[in-house]
């Protein structure tokens, strides 16, 4: 059972999330009822939509990776019996940690290099800050595998569940 600080994370992750796509929607309507009705629009909406789309995306594969419910190959553990089973589970949760480690490191190379050369975003804010998604994203999600290879693997679901 998760402490009450990991379960007031998890609430935290939720409502980001939830807040997240909910003002990229209401933004979404906003341009386009301002560009059908008066002809015009916010300037700033489009890098601000596609940036908060890849912050959408990462926010939600790591809640998905909270619930083992990203995509995952688990026609193998199916077949093993519990001793191989709990063996197969810590190298796959250990290799996508070391995976997700390295594209961690490799987002947080292409911030430094937006930091050196960036390109227009929106006034007042950097062009490398959205991108920001890459190494917290990846790096969360390799610590979330990392704690996921020293546990128990869930049980095996049934394909029609």
């Amino acid at each position: 059972m998760p402490g009450r600080w990991v379960r007031r994370l998890h609430q935290a992750e939720d409502v980001l999330l939830a807040a997240l796509l909910a003002s990229l929607l209401l933004l979404s309507l906003a341009q386009i009822g301002l560009r059908l009705f008066l002809d015009t629009g916010l300037a700033w909406a489009e890098p601000a939509g596609r940036a908060g789309v890849l912050w959408l995306a990462l926010l939600g594969a790591l809640g998905a990776t909270r619930g083992h419910r990203h995509i995952a190959i688990d026609a193998l553990p199916r077949v093993l019996p519990p001793p191989a089973r709990r063996l197969a589970w810590a190298i796959a949760q250990a290799a996508t940690a070391v995976l997700c480690a390295g594209m961690a490191w490799l987002g947080w190379g292409l911030v430094q290099l937006e930091r050196e050369a960036p390109m227009p975003f929106i006034a007042g804010v950097p062009s490398w800050v959205p991108m920001l998604a890459l190494p917290l994203g990846f790096g969360l999600m390799a610590v979330r595998f990392a704690l996921a290879a020293g546990a128990q693997p869930p049980e095996p679901r049934d394909m029609d569940a």
